[in-house]
């Protein structure tokens, strides 16, 4: 039950009760006055903590405090009043207010042994008594297990979100190992295609060619002349295919994450990768290209303390990102001038790389910024679209 519900029900009953004790005004004064005392105790302990205990420095639960003491008092000096004790102890049995607590039962004992006391209300008035005590009692109670109920059912949640994010985790580490196997074994194979296979058409496409030297007479001059036109196609193919092989084994995430490890040595790297396996083989080029162009200037020319890299797969479009800055802006303006690659020295320098980066963007359709707010900054962006 709420502690509303309760206060309702006690008060339904205490109504009868003051029925036999008041009447006519005094009836009317009474029934209003346990009205507000129920609704001002109501409001003054609205704090619902499992582990609740009357805290006197705060307001509004030391005005319930002494609110319960002088209701108490009331019921001791003022034999009528006593029909406020079943209302009062049911707040009294929450805040521990034994002062309280003591002077009811004083008030009790009084109101039995009073002279003109009928002993039917008395027991009665006992009986609503004992009643607000119990459902304070098991209001309480019941309180304290929903509550550790709740708690229990958030962690529960809380640790199966947990456990389902580790779960994606652990599926992702598996697929991302999988695919890195897969991109080996691709590399490898080729390898032996290549070291191989390619190896033997080559032997026997000169034997051929030395065949055909020797033999000139037809017709076996023009089988031998088939044979090689046979060899010579499969050579092709065979190159075609490892070539295919190699460039769809070919991990950008990897080789940027590969070529930005000397950087962790000199600045605060900061990466932030995020591109799909089955990017077009000329994009994948650009983009370790344009990356590797970048890293190479800043190992040269920067001063800063921090590098940005970050690459990220858009519906419509790639985005590559790479600066160098640092990460003081309180530092002047002379320093941050002297801090980083200039856009002068870049476009002047052709050491710099600046048409190579430019050249590999141009060769995707793609568009370059560079900008020189805080250190030297490298803006592509690349159009999603099928490039063979």
């Amino acid at each position: 039950m709420s502690r509303l519900f309760d206060k309702v029900i006690i008060q339904v009953l205490t109504v009868f009760a003051m029925c036999y004790i008041t009447h006519g005004n005094t009836f009317l004064v009474v029934l209003y006055s346990s009205v507000i005392l129920n609704g001002v105790n109501y409001y003054l302990i609205s704090r619902e903590d499992m582990d609740f205990k009357i805290d006197l420095k705060d307001f509004k639960e030391s005005c319930a405090f002494v609110l319960e003491i002088l209701v108490a008092l009331l019921g001791l000096f003022y034999p009528p009043a006593v029909i406020f004790i079943p209302i009062n102890m049911y707040d009294i049995v929450r805040s521990r207010n034994y002062y309280a607590a003591g002077i009811s039962v004083i008030g009790l004992i009084k109101y039995s042994n009073a002279s003109d006391m009928n002993s039917r209300l008395f027991l009665y008035v006992l009986t609503i008594t004992v009643l607000s005590v119990m459902l304070a009692v098991y209001t309480e109670e019941k309180n304290v297990v929903k509550k550790e109920y709740r708690r229990l059912r958030d962690d529960s949640v809380e640790k199966n979100t947990l456990l389902r994010s580790q779960n994606t985790e652990l599926i992702k580490a598996r697929d991302t190992e999988i695919y890195n196997a897969q991109l080996s074994e691709r590399n490898r194979i080729a390898r032996e295609i290549h070291d191989n296979v390619g190896h033997t058409l080559s032997r026997a496409i000169l034997q051929m060619g030395a065949l055909l030297a020797i033999h000139k007479e037809e017709p076996v001059h023009s089988e031998l002349e088939g044979v090689r036109q046979t060899l010579d196609d499969a050579m092709n193919n065979i190159r075609s295919s490892v070539h295919n092989m190699h460039d769809d084994s070919i991990d950008v995430k990897s080789n940027i994450t590969q070529l930005a490890e000397p950087l962790k040595n000199r600045f605060v790297l900061h990466m932030d990768i995020d591109i799909g396996n089955d990017t077009p083989r000329q994009i994948k080029y650009a983009i370790i290209g344009i990356t590797k162009e970048c890293i190479s200037n800043i190992m040269k020319h920067s001063h800063n303390t921090d590098v940005d890299i970050r690459l990220n797969e858009h519906p419509s479009m790639y985005q590559l990102i790479v600066h160098d800055y640092n990460s003081d802006n309180s530092s002047n303006n002379s320093d941050k001038k002297n801090s980083g690659v200039s856009a002068t020295s870049v476009l002047n320098d052709p050491g710099m790389g600046l048409e190579n980066i430019r050249g590999r963007v141009e060769s995707t359709d793609g568009k370059l910024n560079i900008s020189t707010d805080n250190g030297f900054r490298v803006f592509v962006t690349i159009p999603r679209k099928d490039i063979v």
